[in-house]
């Protein structure tokens, strides 16, 4: 029997359809591997939890498809995948409208003061004038990366300004009635809120560095939810300290493979972080119950099974 590498959580439709196709499920365990037979895996279903590196790829020698949980393909070897003809897939639409909601949730909360007020009144404080918000409808909202999260995410700011702009350096021709396509030289000299929505490689690690921070005419507020290492995280906090930055929602930190030791250590950059108007969450946005549904339905779409 084919069997199927399982390295991310699926839903119980895609459970049942793989099965349907005849394919045992094996479920990946680090810990474990000597129980797999690698020559029976002939698709892999994988996340952040399994990296497919081309030495990854060579163990299973009759591979035909690897489907990736989210959006993000510097997980996956994809020039050893053509050149094995190995189809990998990934699962964008599925996760855009997710990620779009979080981290609208994310920049209210931010700019209307929700957190710290209700962690105020759970501390028996009831203070009203430091916790007076800002309205986004004067905002201007520049979006870096129009791609599905990105031009979700400027769906769901159509509601609350008619200033957004975006820049995608390899997409043209995509303003509509809500969105303006722009330069990134016009986006910085007009944002004073600014998301990321770009995959990770080798041109976008830092691409919010010292001189980004620099260039940008305004203060301004930070969103990231694309990969940690877009934003520089000593650019983030230098930003935060000389006013720069206004505030930042980052659901993802380039510290995130040793968070958990690294919150352990006193004073860490992450709590540096928090002692500014930051919100932070862990790596979620994409993390919904119905974003898995829905991912897991795009690649029973796409992969030829």
């Amino acid at each position: 029997m084919k069997q199927v590498l399982i390295a991310s959580p699926i839903s119980e439709n895609f459970t049942a359809f793989l099965i349907e196709k005849n394919y045992e499920l094996i479920h990946y365990d680090k810990n474990d591997l000597l129980s797999i037979n690698n020559e029976l895996i002939a698709g892999i279903i994988t996340s952040n939890k399994l990296i497919l590196s081309k030495t990854e790829i060579e163990k299973y020698p009759n591979l035909k498809w690897i489907g990736r949980i989210g959006s993000g393909m510097e997980i996956i070897d994809v020039a050893y995948c053509q050149q094995k003809n190995i189809q990998y897939e990934s699962s964008p639409d599925g996760i855009a409208n997710s990620v779009a909601e979080h981290i609208t949730g994310m920049l209210l909360s931010l700019n209307k003061n929700i957190h710290t007020s209700f962690e105020e009144i759970k501390n028996k404080e009831w203070t009203r004038e430091p916790n007076r918000g800002i309205e986004l409808e004067n905002q201007t909202i520049g979006i870096i990366g129009y791609g599905h999260t990105g031009s979700a995410f400027a769906k769901k700011m159509s509601v609350f300004t008619k200033s957004i702009l975006a820049y995608d350096k390899n997409k043209t021709g995509f303003s509509n009635d809500f969105v303006r396509e722009v330069s990134l030289e016009e986006l910085k000299e007009n944002a004073t809120i600014i998301s990321f929505h770009l995959p990770l490689n080798e041109e976008t690690k830092h691409y919010y560095n010292d001189n980004f921070l620099m260039s940008m005419k305004k203060n301004h507020v930070l969103i990231n939810s694309s990969r940690g290492a877009i934003a520089n995280t000593s650019t983030v906090l230098k930003g935060l300290q000389n006013g720069k930055i206004t505030g930042a929602c980052l659901d993802v930190l380039e510290e995130e493979k040793n968070i958990n030791e690294i919150l352990l250590i006193p004073d860490n950059l992450i709590e540096e972080l928090l002692k500014y108007n930051v919100l932070i969450t862990p790596h979620i946005a994409g993390y919904s119950h119905n974003a898995t549904e829905k991912m897991c339905q795009e690649l029973m779409n796409k992969i030829r099974f």
